[in-house]
Protein backbone atom coordinates (compact mmCIF):
# COMPACT_ATOMS: atom_id res chain seq x y z
CA UNK A 1 0.00 0.00 0.00
CA UNK A 2 1.67 3.24 -0.70
CA UNK A 3 2.04 5.77 1.99
CA UNK A 4 0.34 9.38 1.94
CA UNK A 5 2.74 11.52 3.52
CA UNK A 6 1.57 14.76 5.59
CA UNK A 7 0.05 17.40 3.78
CA UNK A 8 0.40 21.07 5.89
CA UNK A 9 -2.80 22.24 6.94
CA UNK A 10 -2.32 25.82 5.33
CA UNK A 11 -2.48 24.17 1.53
CA UNK A 12 -5.50 21.94 2.08
CA UNK A 13 -7.21 25.67 2.90
CA UNK A 14 -5.46 26.82 -0.13
CA UNK A 15 -6.75 23.81 -2.39
CA UNK A 16 -9.88 24.40 -0.44
CA UNK A 17 -10.17 28.29 -1.65
CA UNK A 18 -8.63 27.67 -5.55
CA UNK A 19 -11.68 24.90 -5.85
CA UNK A 20 -14.61 27.05 -4.24
CA UNK A 21 -16.35 29.06 -6.93
CA UNK A 22 -17.15 32.65 -6.34
CA UNK A 23 -20.64 33.74 -8.36
CA UNK A 24 -20.81 37.45 -10.13
CA UNK A 25 -23.96 37.88 -11.44
CA UNK A 26 -23.08 40.64 -14.12
CA UNK A 27 -23.33 38.39 -17.65
CA UNK A 28 -20.34 40.29 -18.79
CA UNK A 29 -18.35 39.62 -16.14
CA UNK A 30 -18.28 35.49 -16.00
CA UNK A 31 -14.93 34.43 -17.17
CA UNK A 32 -12.68 35.76 -13.97
CA UNK A 33 -13.03 36.91 -10.54
CA UNK A 34 -10.27 37.87 -8.21
CA UNK A 35 -11.28 38.92 -4.80
CA UNK A 36 -13.09 37.65 -1.84
CA UNK A 37 -16.21 35.12 -1.38
CA UNK A 38 -19.22 34.60 1.35
CA UNK A 39 -20.93 31.27 0.41
CA UNK A 40 -19.75 30.90 -3.02
CA UNK A 41 -20.36 35.18 -4.18
CA UNK A 42 -17.98 38.19 -4.49
CA UNK A 43 -18.03 39.91 -1.47
CA UNK A 44 -16.16 42.95 -0.89
CA UNK A 45 -13.20 44.41 -3.04
CA UNK A 46 -12.26 42.65 -6.20
CA UNK A 47 -11.92 42.24 -9.82
CA UNK A 48 -14.23 40.49 -12.68
CA UNK A 49 -13.76 40.43 -16.68
CA UNK A 50 -15.28 38.83 -19.34
CA UNK A 51 -16.59 40.89 -22.14
CA UNK A 52 -16.01 43.60 -19.59
CA UNK A 53 -13.86 44.43 -17.02
CA UNK A 54 -14.48 45.53 -13.62
CA UNK A 55 -13.06 46.60 -10.26
CA UNK A 56 -14.48 47.69 -7.23
CA UNK A 57 -17.11 46.59 -4.41
CA UNK A 58 -18.95 43.50 -4.62
CA UNK A 59 -22.10 42.55 -2.44
CA UNK A 60 -23.64 39.22 -2.83
CA UNK A 61 -22.12 38.44 -6.32
CA UNK A 62 -23.22 41.99 -7.31
CA UNK A 63 -21.74 45.35 -8.23
CA UNK A 64 -22.48 47.75 -5.07
CA UNK A 65 -20.54 50.59 -3.82
CA UNK A 66 -18.02 52.56 -5.71
CA UNK A 67 -16.21 50.51 -9.12
CA UNK A 68 -14.75 51.36 -12.26
CA UNK A 69 -16.58 49.33 -15.32
CA UNK A 70 -14.76 49.57 -18.95
CA UNK A 71 -16.10 47.64 -22.44
CA UNK A 72 -14.00 46.91 -24.69
CA UNK A 73 -14.86 49.98 -27.74
CA UNK A 74 -13.49 52.09 -25.12
CA UNK A 75 -16.71 53.30 -23.33
CA UNK A 76 -15.97 53.59 -19.68
CA UNK A 77 -18.06 54.28 -16.34
CA UNK A 78 -16.66 55.22 -12.80
CA UNK A 79 -18.79 55.69 -9.77
CA UNK A 80 -20.87 54.39 -7.77
CA UNK A 81 -23.19 51.17 -8.03
CA UNK A 82 -26.09 49.21 -6.37
CA UNK A 83 -27.21 45.93 -6.49
CA UNK A 84 -25.44 45.58 -10.25
CA UNK A 85 -26.61 48.87 -11.48
CA UNK A 86 -25.23 52.44 -11.90
CA UNK A 87 -26.90 54.17 -9.01
CA UNK A 88 -25.89 57.56 -7.06
CA UNK A 89 -23.20 59.75 -8.86
CA UNK A 90 -20.60 59.00 -11.97
CA UNK A 91 -18.92 59.63 -15.09
CA UNK A 92 -19.73 57.69 -18.05
CA UNK A 93 -17.17 58.27 -21.25
CA UNK A 94 -18.08 57.10 -24.98
CA UNK A 95 -14.99 55.34 -26.40
CA UNK A 96 -15.23 54.09 -30.20
CA UNK A 97 -19.13 54.66 -32.18
CA UNK A 98 -20.67 57.58 -33.08
CA UNK A 99 -20.51 59.11 -29.18
CA UNK A 100 -16.93 58.97 -28.99
CA UNK A 101 -15.42 61.45 -26.62
CA UNK A 102 -18.72 62.42 -25.14
CA UNK A 103 -19.06 62.36 -21.56
CA UNK A 104 -21.91 62.31 -18.98
CA UNK A 105 -20.65 62.94 -14.93
CA UNK A 106 -23.46 63.24 -12.76
CA UNK A 107 -26.59 61.63 -10.85
CA UNK A 108 -27.65 58.01 -11.78
CA UNK A 109 -30.66 55.64 -10.65
CA UNK A 110 -31.61 52.10 -11.28
CA UNK A 111 -29.36 52.28 -14.68
CA UNK A 112 -30.89 55.60 -15.96
CA UNK A 113 -29.24 59.04 -15.68
CA UNK A 114 -31.15 60.89 -13.05
CA UNK A 115 -31.20 63.89 -10.98
CA UNK A 116 -28.30 66.77 -11.67
CA UNK A 117 -26.48 65.44 -14.66
CA UNK A 118 -23.73 67.22 -17.08
CA UNK A 119 -23.21 66.03 -19.92
CA UNK A 120 -20.54 67.01 -23.05
CA UNK A 121 -20.59 66.94 -26.42
CA UNK A 122 -17.17 66.89 -28.73
CA UNK A 123 -18.36 69.82 -30.60
CA UNK A 124 -18.31 71.79 -26.90
CA UNK A 125 -21.99 71.68 -26.26
CA UNK A 126 -23.02 71.55 -22.68
CA UNK A 127 -26.13 70.73 -21.42
CA UNK A 128 -26.41 71.10 -17.44
CA UNK A 129 -29.43 70.58 -15.67
CA UNK A 130 -31.91 67.64 -14.46
CA UNK A 131 -32.52 64.30 -15.99
CA UNK A 132 -35.23 61.44 -15.54
CA UNK A 133 -35.37 58.40 -16.96
CA UNK A 134 -32.16 59.23 -18.53
CA UNK A 135 -33.53 62.21 -20.46
CA UNK A 136 -32.33 65.79 -19.93
CA UNK A 137 -35.52 67.36 -18.96
CA UNK A 138 -34.36 71.06 -18.65
CA UNK A 139 -34.08 73.81 -21.09
CA UNK A 140 -32.21 72.72 -23.86
CA UNK A 141 -29.32 74.43 -25.29
CA UNK A 142 -29.10 75.83 -28.63
CA UNK A 143 -27.05 73.02 -30.72
CA UNK A 144 -29.48 70.43 -28.74
CA UNK A 145 -32.28 72.27 -30.45
CA UNK A 146 -30.33 72.37 -33.64
CA UNK A 147 -29.69 68.56 -33.42
CA UNK A 148 -32.84 67.81 -32.67
CA UNK A 149 -34.26 69.15 -35.81
CA UNK A 150 -31.33 67.64 -38.06
CA UNK A 151 -32.68 64.13 -36.52
CA UNK A 152 -35.74 64.71 -37.43
CA UNK A 153 -35.20 65.38 -40.60
CA UNK A 154 -32.86 62.44 -41.15
CA UNK A 155 -35.30 60.07 -39.66
CA UNK A 156 -38.01 61.84 -42.20
CA UNK A 157 -35.75 61.32 -45.10
CA UNK A 158 -35.53 57.38 -44.38
CA UNK A 159 -38.90 56.83 -43.50
CA UNK A 160 -40.49 54.50 -45.88
CA UNK A 161 -39.75 50.67 -45.65
CA UNK A 162 -37.81 50.35 -49.23
CA UNK A 163 -35.47 53.53 -48.86
CA UNK A 164 -32.06 52.45 -50.05
CA UNK A 165 -29.89 54.03 -47.61
CA UNK A 166 -26.03 54.29 -47.17
CA UNK A 167 -23.74 54.73 -43.65
CA UNK A 168 -20.21 56.33 -44.10
CA UNK A 169 -17.84 54.42 -41.95
CA UNK A 170 -14.42 55.20 -40.73
CA UNK A 171 -11.45 52.81 -42.13
CA UNK A 172 -7.90 53.03 -40.81
CA UNK A 173 -6.88 56.63 -40.25
CA UNK A 174 -8.58 59.16 -42.49
CA UNK A 175 -10.28 57.05 -44.46
CA UNK A 176 -13.91 55.64 -45.42
CA UNK A 177 -16.33 53.62 -47.48
CA UNK A 178 -19.62 53.16 -47.69
CA UNK A 179 -22.03 50.44 -45.96
CA UNK A 180 -24.93 49.92 -48.18
CA UNK A 181 -28.70 48.85 -47.16
CA UNK A 182 -32.51 48.90 -47.45
CA UNK A 183 -35.24 49.86 -44.84
CA UNK A 184 -37.36 47.29 -44.18
CA UNK A 185 -38.83 48.10 -41.10
CA UNK A 186 -39.68 50.91 -38.66
CA UNK A 187 -40.09 51.25 -34.88
CA UNK A 188 -40.25 54.48 -33.17
CA UNK A 189 -36.97 56.68 -33.50
CA UNK A 190 -35.04 53.16 -35.16
CA UNK A 191 -34.66 52.34 -38.27
CA UNK A 192 -34.26 48.55 -39.34
CA UNK A 193 -32.08 48.55 -42.26
CA UNK A 194 -31.10 45.60 -44.26
CA UNK A 195 -27.07 45.23 -45.05
CA UNK A 196 -27.33 44.98 -48.70
CA UNK A 197 -23.29 45.77 -49.21
CA UNK A 198 -20.68 45.87 -45.83
CA UNK A 199 -18.13 47.62 -47.15
CA UNK A 200 -14.75 46.03 -47.84
CA UNK A 201 -13.67 46.09 -44.23
CA UNK A 202 -15.47 44.95 -40.83
CA UNK A 203 -17.70 47.40 -39.62
CA UNK A 204 -19.85 47.42 -36.42
CA UNK A 205 -22.56 48.93 -36.13
CA UNK A 206 -25.55 49.52 -33.33
CA UNK A 207 -22.96 47.02 -31.25
CA UNK A 208 -22.52 44.17 -33.68
CA UNK A 209 -20.83 43.50 -36.64
CA UNK A 210 -22.30 43.46 -39.92
CA UNK A 211 -22.57 41.41 -42.85
CA UNK A 212 -24.42 41.20 -46.11
CA UNK A 213 -28.51 40.23 -45.51
CA UNK A 214 -28.29 41.23 -42.04
CA UNK A 215 -31.00 43.90 -40.04
CA UNK A 216 -29.62 45.98 -38.09
CA UNK A 217 -31.90 48.29 -35.84
CA UNK A 218 -29.85 52.03 -35.54
CA UNK A 219 -30.37 56.13 -35.59
CA UNK A 220 -31.80 57.53 -38.74
CA UNK A 221 -29.31 60.29 -39.02
CA UNK A 222 -26.28 57.84 -39.07
CA UNK A 223 -27.89 57.22 -42.65
CA UNK A 224 -28.29 58.47 -45.76
CA UNK A 225 -30.45 57.76 -48.85
CA UNK A 226 -28.61 57.05 -51.53
CA UNK A 227 -28.64 54.68 -55.28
Amino acid sequence: MRKIGYVPIFLLFAFGAMAQECRVFDPELQATFAGACVNGLAEGEGFAAGSAEYRGGFRAGRKHGKGVKTWPNGDRYEGEFADDARHGTGVYVWGRGPWAGERYEGGYANDRRNGYGTYRWRSGDVYAGPWENDMATGPPTPMMLARAKFEEEARLAVAKEGTRVCREMPVGIGGWEWVKGTVVSLSGNLAGVRIDDPGKQPHAIAGAEVGRGDVVWDAPHFWTPCL
